[in-house]
């Protein structure tokens, strides 16, 4: 007769590195209302180069300054997170801690997949339709080098601020090659310092237009703020289902992801390919 299973503790773990959470700020309002409905915000931004007026202060004549009009407005919409488990283990006290634990180990991916391709209606999201494609890109892929290039001055024109740069995860090791990236702190960021999201998604371009083998698309938003609840779990009596003896553990969270001021996109040649 085979001897039973000895049980030990689980491996040690490392948190997931390099993703959504260490690139942006991350809020937790003690107010919990902002997540029936969204939150909308004002964001500074800057359109550079400002006008010039080389008339004198004091000339009748000189050209008249034009401003831009209204304060401009940002929004972000409610994603709802959950997960757990359920099975016939009423006897296991520990079940809804279990599922608490699991939102935290697969939220920045999660929430990076929707952002991303906007599944499930997410709001916004960068492969939205109306998301603009720079230098011509999206017929005509360019280096990764360059694309990335391309992204830092989109930023630095439309936010005047650092913004965030996003790429799929798997392309991680393409940006080590070409040294497109450095550690500051907990962050990896661009040549110019912006900060780098590494994100599990699809890769899809604006419109779910998919890259090819050797593509990827890369995006730039200005700053990015997420904003998440407390975790709603139910109590064990609440979970456990008396007919068939059955726990149903689940655990769920709010969460509001957008960006200020721009986003922009670009397809890129991956290097080993030519360009």
């Amino acid at each position: 007769m085979a001897e039973p299973l000895v049980y030990v503790d689980a491996p040690a773990t490392t948190p997931y590195r390099h993703g959504l959470f260490s690139a942006v700020a991350v809020v937790d309002p003690a107010d919990q209302r902002e997540f029936q409905a969204g939150v909308e915000w004002e964001p500074q931004c800057v359109d550079a180069p400002a006008p010039t007026n080389a008339a004198a202060a004091s000339d009748p004549d000189r050209a008249t300054m034009e401003l831009p009009d209204g304060v401009p407005l940002a929004q972000s919409r409610v994603i709802r997170l959950y997960t757990g488990l359920a099975g016939r283990l009423p006897a296991r006290p520990d079940l809804l801690e279990r599922a608490r634990r699991a939102v935290g180990l697969v939220e920045q991916q999660s929430l990076e997949h929707y952002v991303w391709t906007g599944e499930e209606g997410t709001t916004p999201h960068l492969a939205a339709v109306s998301t603009p494609v720079l230098a011509g890109s999206g017929v005509t892929p360019v280096a990764l080098e360059t694309g990335v290039g391309l992204l830092e001055a989109h930023l630095a024109k439309e936010a005047g601020v650092l913004g965030v740069l996003w790429a799929p995860r798997w392309t991680a090791a393409w940006f080590a090659s070409k040294q497109l990236t450095r550690l500051e702190g907990p962050r990896l960021v661009g040549p110019l310092g912006n900060p780098v999201v590494f994100a599990q998604t699809t890769g899809v371009g604006p419109g779910d237009a998919a890259p090819d083998a050797d593509e990827a698309w890369l995006y730039a938003t200005g700053p990015v703020m997420v904003r998440r609840s407390a975790v709603f779990l139910p109590r064990l009596p609440e979970a456990l289902d008396r007919k068939s003896n059955e726990v149903f553990a689940v655990a769920e969270r709010f969460y509001t992801v957008g960006w200020s001021c721009t986003v922009a996109a670009v397809k890129v040649k991956l290097p080993g390919a030519p360009a």
